[in-house]
């Protein structure tokens, strides 16, 4: 821009220069040329008047008189008579003479008037200017004196003047450069610092600012400017900030959100429904809602309700990508100073299969508390009506009663003991019991609870546990109860002259105690629902062996307790391998 301005300054400054000069010669050469005829004109009427003085104008030498004049007034100098005829001439000898009166200075002087001319000299070969002066006098021997002076005066004059302007124009270019660069580049300084700062703002860097300290309309452009770069930082910051807030908020939501604009076209998938549907924004956004779910049921469903553009909420099964169970809510999405106006639709997807699974579970679990109470209750209820209509006198029958029935209570107190156990623990949110736990004691002394029950099954005991084990933090009776579960479990289910082995050591931060038997194992579909409440691998099995179907619950809801975890591995006619690893105090 610098340079097409400069270019333009100078063009124009040429132009007015040229312009200015070429008038200048012109107006000069009409000066000169006029001045030339008038100074002629008069120089020619002093001759009148001085022929007129003379007394016999018929003896003058005419040839001798223009030759005395011309020197005088440097110029040629002609006498002609009136019949066109030169009388007399400074520069021709007056034997070559010839008539002039087809010349136009000389028939417009014949006429009384003066005549000027300028043409070419065929005597003299250059060109000449001419004025002829008509003569009053009363002589028939002279009548018209003409001047002449050629005109290579003029162009010498003119070639002069050529110079001049052309060093004039050289002066005023070299002038008009060297002030016009300085103007040109203060006016376009302001411009290249707009275009920078418009270079940088366009690259992200808003905010960007420039100085111009001019009082003119480019000042008050740079001012806007200015002004105008402020508020928009203002603006990219607040949405920026307005941007990382609904982020944030669509990352934290536990639900899965997706935005669709009035095409069904994916705006916005939020991490949740990325996770839930097993697809990323970045390769299903502006694609179609329906080219990107997998589910057919879910694909008919949505489609049904897109159109509505009412609130609705459906709750789903869906096979694919994973079985899942969702609660669906798909709302349009309204703009709020124009809530008529539908700018697309929001579908909010929540995952129930968690929700459904515990109610489920809970529906079992009143199944099956129901379901173990009523059974020996049954029993003993049928013992007592037997004994009621006269078994009681036969003792042996009696006592047989009497033993199922005592049974049959140990089993209900078993279980009620194992209920009360689990709600307290569940119920619990923090252990508020912290004892200190000799780790090596409690395994030493529940292998001792137990040792006796192993022996009557035919199973052996081993330890390998780590004499130096680390102390716990937490409740003792829970900690000795998860013990006993797991042993008591091994031993159960391990046939006789098999072993059970409970093996303990300590890492840097963890304590790890495994118990392992050589027992009959779990088949691999039974194994993530081991830790549920009254679930059994084997109903009939579990029931003979004396089992309420709580304590693995039991063990899993104590090794949460004390913020551990616990896993387990098996094989069918293998053996079964518990895991649980807890986090050692930092003190």
């Amino acid at each position: 821009m610098q340079k097409r301005i400069f270019i333009t300054f100078l063009t124009l400054i040429s132009i007015g220069i040229l312009t200015t000069g070429m008038l200048s010669i012109s107006l000069m050469r009409i000066n000169y040329v006029r001045d030339i005829e008038d100074k002629l004109i008069s120089n020619a009427k002093l001759i009148e008047t001085f022929i007129e003085e003379q007394e016999n104008i018929d003896k003058i030498d005419f040839n001798e008189l223009a030759d005395i004049f011309s020197k005088k007034i440097q110029a040629r100098i002609t006498f002609i008579n009136k019949g066109g005829w030169v009388i007399g001439d400074s520069d021709a000898d007056i034997k070559k003479l010839d008539n002039h009166s087809d010349r136009p200075e000389v028939i417009k002087a014949r006429q009384g008037k003066i005549g000027i001319s300028k043409r070419y000299s065929k005597s003299l070969e250059y060109e000449m200017i001419y004025v002829a002066v008509p003569v009053s006098v009363e002589s028939d021997k002279i009548d018209v004196i003409r001047l002449s002076v050629p005109l290579k005066d003029i162009s010498e004059y003119y070639n002069l003047m050529y110079r001049y302007i052309f060093l004039s124009i050289v002066a005023g270019l070299l002038v008009a450069m060297f002030v016009g660069y300085r103007y040109v580049k203060s006016v376009t300084k302001p411009i290249k610092e707009l275009t920078i700062a418009t270079r940088k703002i366009s690259s992200g860097n808003f905010g960007e600012l420039v100085k111009v300290r001019t009082e003119d309309e480019i000042g008050l452009l740079a001012d806007n400017f200015n002004k105008m770069s402020l508020k928009l930082k203002d603006t990219i910051n607040e949405l920026l900030d307005k941007n990382t807030k609904l982020k944030a908020i669509l990352s934290s939501m536990i639900n899965g959100v997706i935005a669709l604009d009035n095409n069904k076209r994916i705006i916005l998938v939020n991490p949740v429904a990325e996770k839930m549907l097993e697809i990323k924004e970045a390769d299903v956004r502006n694609k179609h809602v329906l080219e990107v779910l997998k589910d057919l049921n879910l694909k008919e469903n949505i489609c049904e309700l897109l159109n509505t553009n009412v609130q609705s909420k459906f709750e789903i099964e869906v096979k694919e990508p994973n079985n899942r169970i969702f609660n669906v809510y798909i709302n349009p999405i309204k703009l709020t100073n124009d809530p008529n106006r539908i700018i697309g639709v929001l579908v909010i997807i929540q995952d129930i299969t968690e929700i459904r699974r515990l109610e489920r579970m809970r529906k079992d679990f009143v199944a099956n508390v129901s379901h173990e109470l009523k059974t020996p209750l049954t029993s003993i209820r049928g013992f007592i009506e037997t004994l009621k209509t006269g078994a009681v006198e036969d003792k042996e029958i009696r006592n047989k009663f009497l033993d199922i029935i005592d049974i049959e209570t140990s089993r209900l107190t078993n279980l009620i003991e194992d209920l009360l156990l689990l709600s307290q623990i569940e119920n619990t949110n923090e252990m508020t019991k912290k004892d200190i736990i000799d780790v090596n004691k409690a395994i030493e002394e529940v292998i001792q609870v137990l040792e006796e029950l192993a022996k009557k099954r035919g199973v052996r005991l081993i330890e390998k546990v780590n004499r130096k084990l680390p102390n716990l933090s937490g409740n003792k009776g829970w900690f000795k109860q998860m013990l006993i579960n797991l042993i008591d479990n091994g031993i159960k289910y391990t046939p006789e002259g098999g072993t059970v082995t409970i093996t303990a050591y300590s890492t840097k931060n963890r304590l790890v105690i495994k118990i392992s038997d050589t027992g009959i194992g779990i088949a691999k579909q039974h194994l993530p629902r081991l830790f549920e409440r009254f679930y059994r691998v084997d109903k009939a099995r579990s029931r003979k062996v004396g089992g309420t179907g709580l304590g693995l619950a039991i063990v899993k809801h104590i090794v949460l307790a004390f913020r551990g975890e616990i896993s387990v591995k098996s094989k069918v006619n293998k053996g079964t391998e518990f895991i649980v690893s807890l986090p050692l105090d930092e003190s």
